[in-house]
């Protein structure tokens, strides 16, 4: 009888630990991805997709129950964009171009519309479509080719932002804030293995990505006058044609911020915790 207790004892001992074990432990999942990147501002006001660019990315995701989950990630990806290049006639005297890489961490709370239970025996609660938002800090620098070579764009102040006592414009930061809105599909392939697509759009707080955004400035604001290097970088219209950039007159859409976005095919790892069977030989 002794023995028995004793085995017995050990039994509820083994599972009030998996109970313990379970209410506690998380499922934590390890990934990458990889896919394109995108702009959207001043010069792409069309929403076009003609200079995507490639993305990539890891993250982790710390599963809250079978709804939801919050997600870190590091993202990198390339943006670009030529006026040269588009459809408008407007856009192709304006002439200007730029490309910049963007380092971007996020932070975010996803909400699955379906219930999402890796560790279910029934297949249904293995797949869900999600949504998610959060918040991202990038880094951003863009450049500009002219006579072969690239140039950084920032640091010359193209709207008279080396000046801004004279232009009223402040030069801009090259960290900056956005909001994430991001949806996606993700399926449970096998039990620690996952893969999926997840597109998001970047609301940023600049409308700097592009260095374009207010007016054309006046020669006396950007280093070197009329023949300094600011200046061929600032109004390119006369390589085209008959020159616009005249102080004052539109450059950019200044009211509306800059967005971009990435996505792509995502593969994962879970992490899962120990589980204790039930008499029927399921986990749940």
């Amino acid at each position: 009888m002794k023995r028995e207790h004793n085995i017995l004892r050990g039994v509820f001992l083994l599972l009030w630990l998996c109970g313990w074990y379970a209410a506690r432990a998380q499922w934590h999942e390890f990934g990458a991805w990889g896919g394109i990147s995108n702009y959207f501002g001043d010069l792409n006001t069309q929403t076009s997709f003609k200079f995507i660019r490639p993305g990539t990315g890891v993250f982790y995701r710390y599963h809250i129950r079978y709804r939801g989950a919050w997600k870190t990630s590091v993202n990198w990806g390339m943006v670009e964009f030529d006026d040269a290049k588009t459809n408008m006639a407007w856009n192709r005297q304006r002439n200007l171009s730029f490309r910049s890489q963007i380092y971007d961490i996020s932070s975010m709370i996803e909400f699955n519309f379906f219930k999402y239970d890796k560790a279910s025996v029934k297949r249904k609660y293995h797949f869900t479509p999600y949504i998610g938002t959060g918040i991202s800090l990038f880094f951003f620098n863009p450049q500009a080719r002219y006579k072969g070579k690239w140039y950084f764009l920032q640091p010359l102040g193209t709207e008279g932002q080396n000046d801004p006592s004279y232009s009223g414009v402040k030069k801009y930061r090259l960290f900056n804030f956005a909001i994430p809105l991001v949806g996606g599909f993700k399926f449970s392939f096998a039990r620690n293995w996952n893969i999926g697509i997840e597109a998001g759009v970047r609301k940023t707080f600049t409308d700097y990505l592009d260095d374009v955004s207010g007016k054309y400035p006046s020669y006396a604001s950007l280093p070197g006058g009329s023949t300094g290097l600011a200046a061929a970088l600032s109004d390119r219209s006369g390589e085209v044609g008959e020159k616009i950039g005249r102080p004052g007159y539109q450059r950019g859409h200044s009211p509306k911020f800059d967005d971009y976005l990435m996505g792509g095919i995502t593969l994962s790892y879970t992490i899962m915790p120990m589980q204790c069977p039930r008499p029927n030989g399921t986990y749940r």
